[in-house]
């Protein structure tokens, strides 16, 4: 019951945050919430006959889709 009620001030900080055009606050110590996520990437290079070199590819991004993180 308690971790639920942590959730809903998280949710609720989150919804307020979004109709008021900033930054969430932590709602525990009220500083500006930070993001951070580690994560693999893997990258390809492939063969480029035009320039004769090796040409790095952008890895396609895949956010969570949410409101707050683009």
């Amino acid at each position: 019951m308690e971790r639920q009620a942590e959730t809903n001030d998280v949710l609720e900080e989150f919804d307020k945050a979004k109709s008021e055009g900033r930054q969430p606050l932590c709602p525990y110590c009220h500083e500006p919430l930070e993001i951070g996520q580690f994560y693999s990437v893997y990258v390809r290079w492939t063969w480029n006959n035009k320039k004769k070199s090796y040409q790095k590819e952008e890895p396609d991004w895949d956010f969570t889709d949410n409101d707050l993180v683009v």
